[in-house]
């Protein structure tokens, strides 16, 4: 059999390919199963003094089929290097010890977290989990010859411990050239249930069948459910999946592009199945979309920062400048702390620049956030406050304490006289909460649903403003300790805002 020699490391007709072979004694420990792939079982270790995962083969190499196989993954591992991509980091190719070993990544795979009811998981973060899916897969469509992954699935998504999804398992992968499609003979290579029907059926394939794979995986980060749960049978599901383009229920509720990007790419025609590069321009907008509710702030966010590298995050200064032109203000002079706008300007970056943050940037989800609750961005409601003066109004009163938590409003109210209280943004997007005082010194919180600028309900009750909300629920005393009244209180050089550099 045409084995690898140990010492010239892992070669292909251009000299070597990656890392240096590893050896097995260059292995300090191999003490605990993270997982399983196609033709192995993954463990973690130590090689060389760092943790990594090494997949060890199910079975010792004894036929050119299986060595094939093993060298073929190798290859393709060696010469793919990407930030979505699970990094490989070398190989034992000698006889009797075979396996590969790739990056230890802390945080799991996508289907554990998915499935885990104790994490959670706004939707727009399981959105950037899946571009961070379609940027490794981008990458691989992409290159020469293009790499089919073959079994993309949520288990074979790592997360590592900055949060970002990288691919694993190359254990199925094939080369193809441009134009080329490829085709199985014994046996349909893949995880059933993520498989594209032309697959199962024994048909001629090509980087599409990912696409299908990637349309599955998307449902699952939307629903945080696995896919075809009520089949048991094979034949039965696959007639399902094949015949009668059987697919999972997505709710009409769900954001509309996000529903369209789904179908599109579990679409039984192959050809009518977006690209990756598609995809990737797709999730961008539904990035936004998922963020920001408000249409208008969705067209500024997308005017302004959607073709930026890092599009999730807005400068200050620029996200100011810019927005006080979509709202077709006049820019004012930034040291006039008397002037309305500016005032305005101080109270929205309260808001939105967290002093746990290290930049001073405006996060979309942040900005969605404050939009769902003092929005609509582009027109004024019935006493003529823009979205800016609502916030301005509502920063005023002593009670408002913002974006603090259940655990420090009670420490805030600890101690306090009955019927003292506070309003805070809930955990719930869209909702405010009252927490305070009862008379039997019992702290308690209800939440406001916010409906527009001029309905906020609480119980069965509505209120014009949160102001006649507090008024006519009785509550007497406001807690002290809002940080935000150093705004209005501050001397003329503290608090300077400035719109440009």
């Amino acid at each position: 059999m045409d084995l690898p020699v140990a010492s010239q490391g892992i070669n292909g007709p251009h000299g070597r390919l990656g890392p240096p072979e590893i050896l097995p004694s260059e292995i300090d420990s191999m003490d605990q199963e993270i997982g399983t792939g196609t033709f192995g079982k993954v463990v973690r270790g130590k090689c060389r003094g760092k943790d990594v995962a090494i997949k060890v083969l199910h079975k010792p190499i004894n036929d050119r089929k299986t060595l094939i196989a093993f060298k073929q993954e190798v290859e393709i591992m060696s010469t793919i290097f990407h930030p979505n991509i699970c990094l490989f980091m070398g190989a034992c190719t000698q006889p009797g010890n075979f396996f590969i070993v790739s990056e230890f990544l802390t945080g799991g795979n996508v289907e554990k977290l998915l499935h885990d009811p104790t994490v959670k998981l706004s939707l727009y973060r399981r959105m950037c989990m899946a571009k961070d899916a379609a940027l490794g897969m981008n990458w691989l469509h992409c290159s020469k010859p293009s790499v089919i992954h073959r079994d993309l699935k949520t288990s074979n998504l790592l997360i590592d411990e900055n949060g970002r999804v990288k691919l694993c398992d190359f254990g199925l992968s094939q080369l193809m050239n441009p134009g080329q499609h490829l085709k199985d003979s014994e046996s349909v290579k893949g995880t059933p249930l993520w498989m594209a029907p032309e697959v199962m059926q024994f048909r001629a394939f090509n980087e599409k069948s990912d696409i299908y794979s990637f349309g599955i995986v998307l449902w699952e980060l939307l629903t945080r459910r696995q896919p075809f749960v009520h089949h048991s049978d094979y034949k039965t599901f696959r007639f399902a999946v094949c015949k009668r383009d059987e697919r999972p229920l997505i709710s009409p509720s769900v954001e509309p592009r996000l529903k369209s990007l789904i179908e599109r790419c579990w679409d039984p025609n192959p050809e009518k199945r977006p690209s990756t590069v598609e995809i990737l321009k797709e999730l961008d907008i539904i990035l936004i979309n998922v963020a920001i509710k408000d249409s208008y702030g969705r067209i500024f966010w997308t005017q302004n920062f959607r073709n930026s590298e890092q599009f999730s995050d807005a400068p200050w200064n620029i996200f100011a400048l810019e927005l006080l032109r979509f709202l077709t203000l006049p820019i004012p002079d930034p040291s006039d702390h008397e002037n309305q706008t500016v005032l305005n300007l101080k109270c929205l970056k309260a808001l939105l620049l967290k002093k746990n943050r290290s930049s001073d940037c405006v996060n979309i989800q942040d900005f969605g956030r404050i939009l769902s609750l003092f929005g609509p961005i582009a027109c004024p409601d019935e006493n003529n406050r823009t979205f800016l003066d609502r916030i301005y109004h509502t920063l005023r009163n002593e009670w408002f304490h913002g974006d603090i938590d259940k655990d420090s409003a009670e420490a805030l109210l600890s101690g306090k006289l009955p019927e003292t209280f506070l309003v805070r943004f809930s955990s719930v997007e869209g909702f405010f909460t009252i927490s305070y005082i009862t008379t039997d010194n019992i702290i308690k919180h209800q939440r406001v649903c916010r409906k527009s600028p001029t309905q906020y309900v609480i119980g069965n009750r509505e209120y014009e403003s949160l102001s006649a909300l507090v008024h006519g629920e009785g509550l007497r005393y406001p807690c002290p300790g809002n940080v935000y009244q150093r705004i209005f209180k501050e001397k003329p050089q503290f608090g300077y805002v400035e719109l440009t550099k």
